[in-house]
């Protein structure tokens, strides 16, 4: 190759490598400048709505750069997706808060570039706002959406039912003293009316049943939950869990299978059903060597004489050293004595080879702290 054609050869080979070099960095020019030009920003909800189950509302925003965005709503850290691969463009998007979605306050919603990965775009409500259930005209959407009935507090008959939100030992200073814990706490969660707490004593006039039955309405009543799921237009009322169209039925909620509590109660009364104090709720209750739960070790510390905290005044673990010790005797016909203090309580029987039960007669050491069941006299 002559030496003009040499030099004609490497100039044109410079000008490619120079305009390759051009493409490349206009490319990597491009991407970076895009990148830095992208934004997503949420305009509603930003904070503080109410929005109800059941209806529709537009979630707009503005975005720049970016082609499809997704949208989750959050309340603490597991996001819920809203949509999904929707055009940026478009600018909002319209979601039916369905009947199953739960309710509350510290709710958000984020709107992102779509797909996520590492970098996206993302923008979030500036404050929470609540999902609320709307008002409404009767009890009959609040009963179909959890699939159990709903009445209106203003039906006549009702007996409203709720478990404290304080837990206690077994020293309620007598009965008395519960009956007294369940006024107050009625009172200041806004419950109108006198309230009795659902618990037993040691004498057979102290049972729970039969403390109830000398209130003035006895065991008659429809029996709902104290704490309202909702409130109803014209009437001004409120709607309430039902838990048993009469007492015996609502007493089975103590002794049900759990698998049929599930569907018969909500969560939290649920969850504080398997521990309230309940003492001898009647006849059937252990007059005495009851077998406290779940507790391995001494013999001795397994059973309490007593089944009601010594009629509700003692918040110990174990008797005194000046307390009569008593005689007890295990299910195999074994000697023990009885050094427990011990009152009867709900709990869950059964485990991995049973089916999971409530029951009224589970005994707890009376240094244990649980919640009271307290019924509108």
């Amino acid at each position: 190759m002559s030496l003009l054609k040499k030099f004609a050869f490497e100039k044109s080979l410079i000008y490619v490598l120079i305009i390759a070099g051009l493409i490349v960095f206009g490319f990597i020019f491009f991407l970076f400048f895009s990148n830095l030009t992208k934004s997503i920003k949420i305009e509603t909800p930003d904070g503080g709505e109410e929005w109800g189950i059941g209806q529709s509302y537009k979630i707009t925003w503005k975005a720049k750069g970016i082609k499809k965005v997704g949208i989750v709503l959050f309340k603490g850290e597991e996001p819920k997706w809203i949509a999904k691969n929707v055009y940026a463009e478009l600018g909002e998007y319209g979601w039916k808060i369905y009947p199953g979605q739960e309710y509350g306050d510290d709710y958000w919603v984020a709107v992102f570039e779509y797909p996520w990965q590492k970098g996206n775009r993302i923008d979030y409500s500036d404050r929470p706002f609540a999902i609320v259930y709307p008002e409404l005209a009767s009890c009959d959407s609040v009963s179909i959406q959890n699939g159990w009935p709903y009445l209106p507090g203003d039906l006549p008959d009702l007996r409203r039912v709720f478990i404290t939100e304080n837990r206690y030992t077994g020293n309620l200073e007598g009965l008395e003293g519960a009956d007294r814990i369940c006024q107050e706490q009625a009172e200041q969660q806004g419950f109108e009316g006198t309230w009795q707490a659902f618990l037993g004593g040691d004498k057979e006039e102290e049972l729970a049943v039969r403390r109830m039955e000398k209130t003035p309405r006895g065991t008659k009543g429809i029996f709902i939950e104290a704490e309202p799921a909702a409130t109803l237009i014209e009437r001004k009322a409120t709607c309430h869990r039902l838990l048993g169209k009469n007492f015996d039925e609502f007493l089975d909620r103590l002794s049900d299978a759990l698998i049929i509590n599930e569907e018969k109660l909500g969560k939290e009364f649920l969850e504080n059903l398997k521990n309230i104090w309940l003492g001898k709720v009647d006849e059937k209750s252990k007059q005495n060597c009851i077998l406290i739960a779940n507790v391995s070790g001494d013999l001795a510390e397994k059973y309490s004489f007593t089944a009601t905290c010594q009629n509700w005044t003692q918040g110990d673990k174990f008797v005194q050293p000046d307390y009569p010790v008593s005689t007890c005797y295990t299910p195999g016909g074994k000697h023990t004595d009885a050094v427990a203090l011990g009152g009867l309580s709900s709990g869950l029987t059964g485990g991995e080879a049973a089916i999971n039960a409530f029951t009224m007669y589970q005994g707890k050491y009376c240094d244990t702290h649980q919640k009271l069941l307290c019924i509108e006299e």
